[in-house]
C-alpha cells in the first residue's frame, strides 16, 4: 500500500515536467534566451567582470553621401552608417542549451551602450544616435553589434584661397564623452572608413577617408588631466573645377586679353578710349557676378585677386592710352622730340620690339612739293632771274622807248611785290614742313610707346596668371 503513493507522486512529477517542457517549447528558444539574459541585467552599468577592466569599443564608419558643404558657415553635412561593437560579459550562452541559437536581436534600449559622440557636432537638433529606433545583435560569445544610420552636421575649417582648385580636409572625431580611457578605449575596425555605396557628389570628389586612433589627455587647465580615447576619420576632398573654369575663369581671361587689342587700334582714334572703357565696365559687371559664386571667407580666393589686379591693369592701360593720345596731339607745341627719346625709344626700344630703327625714317616732303614751293626767280624757272636794275638800264638805253619807262618801273615794282609774297609763302611752307616732320616724329614715338605699354600689360597679366595658378596647386589642405 505504501508503494501506491510513491507511484502516484512519480506520475504527477512526469506530468508536470511534460507540461513545463511543452510550455517551454511553446515560448521558443529565443524567448527563453531573452529571459535568461535580461532577468538580472542592468543596462546602466558598464558590462565588465571587474571594475578596473577596460572595455574596448570597435568603431567603423561608412560614408554614403555628402549632403551639403557650407563654406560660409564652415559646416559639413553627411549621411553616415555607423557601426559599433563591444564585448558584454553578461551576454554569453551555450547555443546547445537553447536550440542552437547563436545570436539574438533585441531593441538597443535593452543593453548597455557606449556614450560615443561626434566631437565636431554642430547640429542643434542632435539628441543621440536614434537609440530608441534601432536594434543590436548579440552573439553567443557576448559580442554586441550596433549599426545605426545617421545624418551628421559637423564643423570643418575650409581654406578657399585656391578656389576653384582647392582641396579640403575635414575631421570626424568619435569618442566617449564621460567614460575615460581607463574605462573605455576605442579601436578602429579598419585603417580607412568605408566608401562602399558612396553616391558621387556634383561638386566634390572624395580622395580618401583615413581612420586614426588617439588617446588624448583633457582637463589639464583644471588640474584634472584625464585620458580619453577616440577614433578620428580624416576626409580629404577635392573640388571639381570644370564648371568654374568654363563659367568663371575663361570669361575673365578673355576680357583680360581682349583689353590688349586696344593697343592695336589707331592712336588718334576716339574709339580707342571708349573701347577700353567698355571692357573695364564689362569686367566690373563680371566681378559682381563672380562675387555671388565665390564662397565667403576671410581669405580672398586667387581668382578674385586676379580679377581685381586685372581691373587695376585695365585702368592703368586706359591711363596709358590717354598719355599716348596726349603725346600724339602736336597742335599746341612744335617742340621736337628730345634726342634721348630718339636714341633710347625710337632706336633701341623699337629694335627690341622688332619695329626696326624708327629714328631714321624719311620725314621729307615729296619732290612735287619742293617744285611748287620754289621761287620763280630762281635759276631754272621762267628763263632765269635777272636783276631789275640791269633790266631798267637796258630799257633806258633805247631812246625810242622813253614812253615805256613808267610802265617798266611799274612792272618792276609789281614783280618785287610778288617776289616778297612768294618768299613769305615759302617761309610758311617751310615752317609747315618742319611742323609736319615734328608731328610725324611724335606720332612715331607714340606708336613705339603704345607697343611698349602693350608688351608690359600682356607680360604683367600673364605673370599674375602664372603666379596665382601656382598658388592654386594643392598643398596638403588644412590641418
Amino acid at each position: 500500500m505504501a508503494s501506491r503513493p510513491r507511484l502516484l507522486l512519480s506520475v504527477l512529477w512526469h506530468l508536470a515536467c511534460s507540461t513545463l517542457h511543452v510550455a517551454g517549447r511553446g515560448r521558443g528558444n529565443d524567448s527563453l534566451l531573452f529571459h535568461h539574459l535580461f532577468r538580472e541585467y542592468d543596462s546602466a552599468l558598464r558590462p565588465v567582470r571587474e571594475h578596473q577592466d577596460v572595455l574596448t569599443v570597435d568603431f567603423g564608419v561608412t560614408l554614403t553621401h555628402i549632403v551639403d558643404m557650407d563654406e560660409k558657415h564652415q559646416t559639413l553635412s553627411m549621411n553616415l552608417w555607423i557601426t559599433m561593437g563591444w564585448n558584454d560579459t553578461h551576454m554569453r550562452w551555450d547555443p546547445g542549451e537553447y536550440g542552437g541559437v547563436k545570436h539574438l536581436t533585441v531593441p538597443a534600449t535593452y543593453v548597455w551602450k557606449p556614450d560615443i559622440i561626434l566631437y565636431e557636432n554642430v547640429d542643434p537638433q542632435f539628441n543621440g544616435w536614434s537609440r530608441d529606433e534601432t536594434y543590436v545583435k548579440i552573439h553567443q560569445n557576448g559580442y554586441v553589434l550596433w549599426e545605426i544610420p545617421a545624418v551628421t552636421r559637423s564643423s570643418c575649417k575650409f581654406d578657399v584661397s585656391s578656389f576653384p582648385f582647392d582641396h579640403q580636409r575635414c575631421f570626424l572625431k568619435f569618442g566617449p564623452w564621460i567614460h575615460s580611457g581607463y574605462e573605455v578605449t576605442m579601436r578602429s575596425m579598419a585603417p580607412e572608413g568605408s566608401l562602399e555605396g558612396f553616391i558621387d557628389h556634383a561638386e566634390w570628389r572624395v580622395h580618401n577617408f583615413i581612420a586614426e586612433e588617439h588617446l588624448i589627455f583633457y582637463g589639464e587647465d583644471f588640474d584634472i588631466s584625464t585620458p580619453y580615447a577616440d577614433v578620428t576619420f580624416t576626409l580629404r576632398l577635392g573640388r571639381k573645377s570644370t564648371f568654374y573654369v568654363f563659367n568663371l575663369l575663361l570669361p575673365c581671361l578673355l576680357l583680360t586679353f581682349i583689353m590688349a587689342a586696344t593697343f592695336f587700334m589707331p592712336i588718334d582714334s576716339g574709339e580707342k578710349l571708349s573701347f577700353g572703357v567698355s571692357i573695364l565696365l564689362a569686367m566690373v559687371v563680371f566681378q559682381l557676378v563672380l562675387k555671388e559664386a565665390l564662397p565667403e571667407s576671410e581669405t580672398l580666393p586667387w581668382i578674385g585677386r586676379y580679377v581685381i589686379i586685372t581691373m587695376i591693369l585695365m585702368a592703368i592701360s586706359l591711363a596709358m592710352s590717354v598719355f599716348i593720345m596726349n603725346i600724339c596731339d602736336c597742335t599746341v607745341s612744335s617742340t621736337p622730340v628730345p634726342s634721348w627719346a630718339k636714341k633710347y625709344i625710337l632706336n633701341y626700344a623699337a629694335r627690341c620690339l622688332l619695329m626696326g630703327d624708327m629714328s631714321r625714317l624719311d620725314a621729307g616732303v615729296p619732290r612735287e612739293t619742293e617744285l611748287l614751293l620754289a621761287s620763280p626767280f630762281q635759276n631754272g624757272h621762267s628763263g632765269g632771274r635777272k636783276d631789275p636794275t640791269i633790266l631798267a638800264c637796258g630799257l633806258n638805253s633805247d631812246p625810242g622807248r622813253d614812253g615805256t619807262e613808267g610802265i617798266v618801273s611799274l612792272l618792276i615794282s609789281r614783280l618785287q611785290g610778288i617776289e616778297k609774297q612768294l618768299e613769305t609763302l615759302k617761309t610758311y611752307a617751310t615752317q609747315q614742313e618742319r611742323n609736319w616732320e615734328i608731328e610725324k616724329e611724335w606720332r612715331t614715338l607714340a606708336k613705339v610707346l603704345d607697343r611698349i605699354f602693350m608688351f608690359l600689360y600682356v607680360s604683367v597679366a600673364i605673370t599674375c596668371l602664372v603666379a596665382f595658378a601656382g598658388t592654386s596647386q594643392p598643398h596638403g589642405g588644412n590641418k
